[in-house]
């Protein structure tokens, strides 16, 4: 299969799909090896950036998937005037931070984190597609753990949480321990 080829395939399949579809995917139905695939993605990606395309094939974790070109921003806001999204509070930001950092965690490990019940910012979260249940603790009552979603990433712009801003939890207890202490001897 040619290049021209499978980025006719792709970019068919992903306009109809609609979401991200990953790479093993391709490559079963293509019968081709995953690093030819994902290097020939690779290759499809850059020539659409090159020539300024309106679409863009963008990946996502193991994923592809259609997007559209940053620079016509303007252009399609004002074309289409779509809806301003709702900005996420404070509590649901706060809320989302958890999840994304300490993945998988249950309802119950959030309240302890933020030392408040969580129940409308999980809510909000899930009613927006950037969280969901992705297991079940083993333990009793066998609670719903949360973990972030593919929306998630596109919504802040990602490609896979280890582009998340790296965080010294260590040192944030620390200095909340001792935050603590020289409330306490004052």
């Amino acid at each position: 299969m040619t290049k021209n080829e499978l980025s006719g395939a792709i970019f068919a399949t992903l306009f109809v799909s609609g979401d991200a579809i990953d790479l093993s995917a391709f490559a079963a139905f293509f019968d081709m090896d995953i690093d030819e695939v994902d290097i020939m993605v690779q290759e499809i990606m850059e020539d659409c950036a090159r020539r300024e395309d309106g679409i863009l094939l963008v990946r996502i974790g193991d994923k592809v998937q259609l997007c559209t070109n940053q620079k016509y921003g303007d252009v399609v806001k004002e074309l289409l005037a779509p809806e301003e999204r709702t900005s996420l509070s404070a509590a649901v930001m706060e809320t989302l931070s958890i999840i994304a950092y300490k993945q998988p965690v249950t309802r119950a490990e959030i309240d302890e984190v933020r030392g408040v019940r969580s129940n409308y910012a999980v809510s909000t979260l899930t009613e927006k597609g950037l969280i969901r249940v992705i297991g079940r603790k083993d333990a009793l009552g066998r609670p719903a753990l949360l973990g972030t979603t593919d929306e998630f990433l596109r919504h802040f712009g990602i490609a896979s949480l280890e582009e998340l801003p790296k965080i010294d939890f260590e040192a944030l207890e620390t200095d909340k321990d001792e935050s603590v202490e020289n409330s306490l001897t004052t």
